[in-house]
């Protein structure tokens, strides 16, 4: 019996040991875990100290302005009264207003079109009770002259305080404290007035513990006026009483207002604009969600001709008064929505912003804007006259603070949203730099050459590609699990796809039809296949080939001309993914009380969130709190592999952040630190490949494959333009999908739109046929076999080959579509090819261009 005992006390003893060990070890292993901390920029901060404003003299060239700041290029105006304020351009004389200098004379804006007008920024913000509401900047701040103007550095500071500052008590409390009643009636100097004022406060059920309430019957006019002699008489400011309103945290006591400050400062020819949140204040219980920037900046009117450039996809243009009055404004995340903000819902393929940019083409003049701090956060939108008012206007949008509906049900079975709002504000000095391109620089494409060049300057491009044949972009995949099958009874087990061995067979295939650069992204050659294990080790799958085969395979396509690149994935990790902790590594949504969770879209309901029986369809967001450890032991290990490169599959192309209460990193941090693992990773001696291709992957990339060759079809879009190659074309090979697996079916059509975006094809194929895959969860890469495919694909590089290999490794430094529809891409080489998508032949300069079909020239002036 005695040694019974013993023997359950040595048993609880080490099974009390075993679990304070875990605990000890999650503890230590992953919520003390800060490496991630040394890769996140500091942000905000800095802020100038400015002084009262003083002008420089009378606006000379701007009328009812004066003179704020100047340099070489270009002179700041600013209006005292109004914060209105506008750019002089000395090289062109043109003005870019800030708010349209004659907002009254507009017949359309009335109202509170008419305020918008008038309004350099807009607050939209929760209340205390999380009602959505908005302010602008010219109701609730400059028509009640609650701002100030200070001169800072090479520009203007306007401090707002938007909101409405009046409440029917004026700056008296509706609840006060006890203790402060006890504080107050000692200094109120006439008895009388002290009995009255504490008579007119009771004792209610609708205070807070320890406040007292105003009587109804004291908040009329004579009542309120004679309270706030007396505390006025006690010596009290309006900044002490407004201090006393705030105290009892209930909404309605204290008028609902912010404090925002924006900035101006010129720059050479460029205008930075800056509103530091750092800076916000927050008043009546109410949060900012979202600052709305220069909504009117150079905004085109009624009568001009010109354009807005959005970052929609590949590239859009929206034509001033194109008479779409009844189309939506275009609206667009910088990089897409974040994936913990986003719903489920999927209703189609669309293509993401990668570029946090956005331009305006005026007859005379043309303005290119760069978002440069909070562009993970912002929005690009734009709408054109006819509408709310006469101008047609392209602006950013920054969520400077995250927010969630929440679902909530009600005994009678009603459901409402209820918002949940984050804490703090996102620390930013929100940064757009708006530059004043000169003629050279002219229509899009000059806005496409400026962004190159600058993007060269900050070591972001590097002239890399060389002349020659173009590659031809094969996905291959390796291996997938998924169920096989045993006497009829099912298991799970490694289905090899294309194993090193067949790869070499699909090269020589390629080869014998005379095309030597072929660029293969390896999918599915280690940690259990595609939808592989996190990358922490690397075990190739033994099915595929040997080590030495998969290095034979890179030597031999590095040896003519080609890549061997190794597909990986880092931040969305398999469900069942072996060595990952979904608990303790998985982004949250807020609180952490659940982990977002993705997976296939169910064609019924639209949700992506399901794994139709292949549960490794399903995957988690890794924080990115830690990528940095996993991108350390990747690292460590495929130093070791004599391949060409490693192909990020989702580093550059998914940005999310990680909503934790404790540890919360928001998407600018969560930039900061991919930014630093993609550095990590180009430090390996290997060549990149990226995918998707958001600019922050630029940077050190070799080749990108799944670019956007087209835009998003909104009804107020006008023209498609290929903004994105203008920018890359010269200095990374790239590709857009697999053609094998696009929507389009029209070969002439994928022909013409690979010539004009100067785009290589790509394919995603298999050795094995696309059916045995339909017990796993690649089912739906249902045309895959490559015997199906070689002669398409060899059609169709031996088509567009011969053209693009003119002009690899040139800048694509014109593009232009003419009245009549042709398409006329012209490179810096003097290669100009023509491309006519109609169905009748077109004439160009004395060159008949075929109905669905090209020409090219050679010796064009570019």
């Amino acid at each position: 019996m005695r040694l019974g005992k013993k023997l359950l006390l040595i048993l609880l003893g080490a099974a009390v040991l075993i679990f304070g060990g875990y605990q000890l070890y999650l503890h230590l292993h992953f919520r003390m875990y800060d490496g991630y901390k040394q890769y996140i920029q500091e942000r905000g901060g800095n802020f100038e100290e400015g002084t009262p404003f003083k002008e420089l003299g009378a606006g000379g060239n701007v009328p009812d302005m004066v003179l704020a700041a100047e340099n070489e290029f270009l002179e700041l105006y600013f209006n005292p009264e109004t914060t209105n304020a506008a750019v002089y351009d000395k090289r062109s004389g043109e003005i870019a207003y800030v708010c349209p200098p004659n907002p009254d004379d507009d017949p359309l804006a009335t109202g509170l079109n008419n305020e918008l007008l008038k309004s350099p920024i807009t607050v939209d913000f929760f209340t205390a009770r999380r009602t959505p509401g908005s302010y602008n900047s010219y109701r609730y701040a400059i028509a009640g002259g609650q701002f100030t103007n200070e001169s800072i550095q090479n520009g203007v500071r306007v401090n707002y305080s938007i909101g409405d500052l009046t409440l029917p008590t004026g700056l008296v409390p509706i609840y006060l404290g006890v203790e402060r009643m006890a504080e107050i009636l000692p200094r109120i100097p006439d008895e009388r007035e002290r009995a009255n004022f504490e008579a007119r406060y009771i004792e209610s059920p609708a205070a807070p513990d320890g406040f007292l309430e105003l009587r109804e019957g004291a908040r009329g006019a004579a009542n309120i006026r004679r309270l706030t002699e007396a505390l006025t008489a006690a010596g009290y400011t309006d900044e002490e009483l407004q201090v006393m309103m705030s105290e009892a945290g209930v909404e309605g006591t204290l008028p609902v207002s912010f404090g925002v400050s924006l900035e101006y400062r010129l720059d050479g020819d460029t205008l930075d604009v800056q509103v530091p949140t750092d800076q916000i204040t927050e008043n009546g219980g109410a949060m900012v969600d979202k600052i709305h920037m220069l909504r009117n900046f150079n905004a085109g009117g009624s009568e001009e001709e010109g354009y807005m450039l959005v970052p929609n996809g590949a590239g859009s243009l929206i034509r001033f008064n194109n008479g779409k009055t009844g189309a939506e404004d275009y609206r667009q995340d910088v990089y897409e929505q974040d994936m913990l903000s986003d719903d489920y819902m999927v209703f189609g393929n669309t293509e993401m912003a990668r570029f946090p940019v956005f331009g305006i083409q005026k007859q005379n003049s043309r303005v290119f804007a760069v978002i440069e701090e909070g562009q993970s956060f912002a929005q690009v939108t734009a709408g054109i006259a006819g509408k709310a008012n006469s101008y047609n206007t392209v602006y950013p949008i920054f969520i400077v603070r995250g927010s969630a509906s929440l679902a909530m049900f009600g005994t009678t079975g009603l459901e409402a949203d209820l918002p949940m709002v984050e804490k703090n504000i996102y620390k930013a000095n929100l940064t757009v730099r708006y530059k004043f391109l000169t003629e050279e620089y002219d229509g899009y494409s000059g806005m496409a050459r400026y962004y190159r060049e600058k993007l060269e300057s900050e070591g972001v491009l590097a002239e890399k590609e060389s002349g020659g044949d173009v590659p031809l972009y094969l996905d291959l995949i390796g291996a997938a699990m998924g169920t096989k099958f045993i006497a009829a009874v099912p298991y799970e087990g490694m289905l090899p796809m294309t194993t090193y061995e067949q790869a070499g067979e699909i090269v020589s295939l390629f080869n014998d039809a005379g095309i030597q650069n072929q660029v293969i992204n390896y999918q599915g050659w280690h940690n259990r296949g595609y939808y592989h294990d996190v990358t922490h080790k690397i075990k190739l799958i033994k099915q595929l080939g040997s080590e030495a085969e998969l290095e034979e395979l890179s030597s031999r396509l590095e040896a003519q001309g080609g890549k061997l690149y190794a597909d990986v994935v880092f931040q969305e990790v398999r469900f069942r993914s072996k060595d990952y902790n979904w608990q303790q590594e998985s982004s949250r949504y807020y609180g952490g009380g659940y982990v977002g969770v993705w997976g296939q879209v169910d064609p019924l309901s639209y949700e992506a969130a399901w794994s139709f029986g292949y549960v490794e369809t399903v995957y988690d967001l890794m924080s990115p709190k830690f990528l940095p450890r996993y991108i350390d032991s990747f690292v460590k290990n495929i130093e070791r592999y004599d391949i060409t490169g490693v192909s990020l599959r989702d580093l550059g192309n998914t940005l999310t952040s990680d909503r934790k209460r404790t540890e919360f990193i928001d998407r600018e941090s969560a930039l900061s630190i991919v930014e630093a693992q993609l550095e990590r990773l180009n430090g390996i001696g290997k060549d990149i490949m990226v995918s998707g291709g958001n600019v922050y992957a630029f940077k050190g990339a070799d080749d990108i494959i799944n670019v956007p060759l087209a835009h998003n079809e909104s009804y107020i879009v006008d023209e498609e333009v290929p903004f994105y190659q203008m920018v890359v074309h010269g200095y990374i090979p790239y590709a857009g999908y697999a053609v094998n697996r696009s929507d389009i079916n029209d070969q002439d059509g994928i022909i013409l739109q690979l010539l004009e975006y100067g785009a290589s094809p790509h394919f995603t194929l298999t050795y094995e046929e696309a059916s045995e895959m339909k017990y796993t969860g690649l089912n739906r890469f249902n045309s895959t076999y490559y015997q199906n495919w070689t002669d398409t694909a060899v059609n169709l590089y031996n088509t567009v080959n011969p053209v693009l290999s003119k002009v690899s490794g040139s800048l694509m430094v014109t593009h232009e579509v003419t009245p009549d529809g042709l398409r006329c891409v012209t490179y810096d080489n003097g290669v100009q090819i023509i491309v006519n998508r109609t169905v009748s032949d077109l004439t160009y300069e004395g060159i008949t261009v075929p109905a669905r079909g090209y020409a090219v020239r050679e010796g064009v002036a570019a």
